[in-house]
């Protein structure tokens, strides 16, 4: 332990700038290595958005040469966390595995400078590590600091993003839902890059979910009022995104505070009145939509006959919940479309290709070009594998994929003392364990923690979170 009051003040700015870069991309600082002619014309149509996502693409590497030196410096790299080894661990598999996919048939699918993209995630998911390194071995230091930072992008995030998708679900022309909002429109962009999807921000919202009701335990009545009416509002955005991730996961955490609950009784009131506020909630702000809609025809009796044949023209789109049927697809195919959205058609391809290389992988952000040739060539969005566990199977190898199942096998008894929640005294503690558990279950079905993002900052910081007393 070291005691540096300047060093506690670099982390804390550290830490902030790797929330900042999360959405970045590698070519906004990589443009640089192109030939002149593409970098003149790429310098000359610079404004300040580009400077800003310079920034946040380098900075993972600057971060990364920063906290090498003080550990070094230091030498802080001794006992540090086993979860905290592991995941350093599998960052440098994913680096020599990518190094080593220059001779896979991932060439065929990059160039050099896409091949040097594909390390800045898993810089970023290792300066993550080694900021939690640093503040690990600091005298005066709370932990809790970092995860109070998380609450603040967490919540910055989810009100932002939230508040876009809301005047877009109310000023677009095209009515639907607004998980099926088109993801490339005009406004579902920030920074020049796409903004996070409605499924990204439902994970999001889980969390603070959790947070804010775990927090309102063993306050003041006053301020417990004002915590439910957020969470009235978050329940409410649960529903209007209508992730199925996000559902399950609802109903997951209800059952966990209906458990924590010493008095039973009032628990079950508290969560059912939460429930039916929410319901209410969303269901007004959806179908407000269509007052909205039948206002504006009142307003222009002129263009009622145009309208009322743009009405009839549009039927298939006027939609306020999510379409989970497909018509291409009946039986087992349409059960898998429902309840894994095609994920299953991905694990089964990714297997194609890790059979030919099950030992080394192909390398950090693989997927999105062996399980995506089709898509790619068409502009298409690309689909990740959606599996964390088949991911670092399919980048890392075999033995990354014996790390993370070790990862989370060491885990397990952190994962069932929720079991007796109400038994566990620490707020923090209930945060942390309930977290780790959402983020586990989104593993099966996104890549999730095996990529830098939301999950993976969040993951290390509820793990220190579920050590508290």
């Amino acid at each position: 332990m070291i005691k540096n009051n300047n060093l506690n003040i670099i982390i804390i700015f550290l830490f902030i700038g790797i929330w900042i870069s999360i959405g970045s991309d590698p070519y906004n600082f990589l443009f640089l290595f192109e030939t002149d002619y593409k970098i003149k014309r790429i310098t000359e149509n610079l404004n300040y958005k580009d400077i800003i996502n310079l920034l946040r693409a380098i900075f993972p590497l600057f971060c990364c040469i920063i906290c090498l030196f003080f550990l070094i410096k230091y030498r802080l790299f001794k006992k540090q966390k086993q979860f905290l080894n592991i995941l350093l661990a599998i960052q440098i598999i994913q680096i020599f595995s990518t190094i080593l996919s220059t001779n896979t048939i991932m060439w065929g699918y990059e160039n050099i400078i896409n091949h040097v993209g594909r390390y800045n995630w898993l810089l970023s998911s290792i300066a993550t590590i080694l900021i939690f390194m640093i503040a690990n071995k600091l005298k005066n230091f709370n932990l809790k600091n970092l995860f109070y930072i998380s609450i603040f992008f967490l919540s910055c995030m989810v009100v932002w993003f939230s508040l876009k998708n809301i005047v877009d679900f109310y000023s677009l022309e095209t009515r639907t839902s607004i998980y099926n909002l088109d993801v490339f429109r005009d406004s579902a962009f920030f920074l020049n890059h796409q903004m996070p999807r409605v499924t990204g921000l439902s994970r999001s919202i889980i969390f603070l979910y959790v947070i804010t009701f775990f927090l309102s335990q063993n306050t003041q009545w006053k301020i417990r009022i004002y915590l439910y009416v957020i969470l009235i509002i978050l329940g409410s955005l649960i529903f209007i995104y209508q992730s199925k991730y996000a559902l399950i996961s609802y109903i997951i955490i209800n059952i966990i505070f209906y458990f924590n609950f010493l008095d039973k009784k009032k628990g079950s009131k508290i969560i059912i009145l939460l429930f039916i506020s929410q319901i209410v909630v969303f269901y007004s702000l959806s179908s407000s939509r269509i007052i909205i809609d039948n206002f504006k025809k009142s307003e222009l009796p002129s263009q009622n006959q145009e309208l009322e044949l743009n009405e009839k023209k549009n039927k298939e789109d006027i939609r306020h919940f999510r379409k989970f049927q497909d018509l291409n697809k009946k039986g087992i195919s349409l059960l898998e479309h429902v309840i894994l959205s095609g994920r299953a058609q991905l694990w089964l391809h990714s297997f194609d290709f890790i059979k030919h290389r099950p030992f080394l992988g192909y390398g950090s952000m693989s997927d999105r070009y062996l399980l995506n040739e089709y898509r790619i060539d068409n502009n298409f969005l690309v689909n990740p594998v959606s599996n964390a566990f088949i991911y670092s199977f399919l980048s890392g190898g075999v033995f990354c994929l014996f790390l993370f199942l070790m990862f989370w096998w060491n885990l397990k008894k952190r994962i069932l003392t929720l079991i007796n929640i109400k038994y566990i005294s620490n707020n923090y503690c209930k945060i942390g364990t309930t977290i780790v558990l959402l983020i586990g279950l989104r593993c099966l079905v996104e890549n999730s923690i095996m990529l830098f993002g939301v999950d993976f900052i969040l993951i290390i910081n509820s793990l220190y979170l579920t050590e508290e007393k």
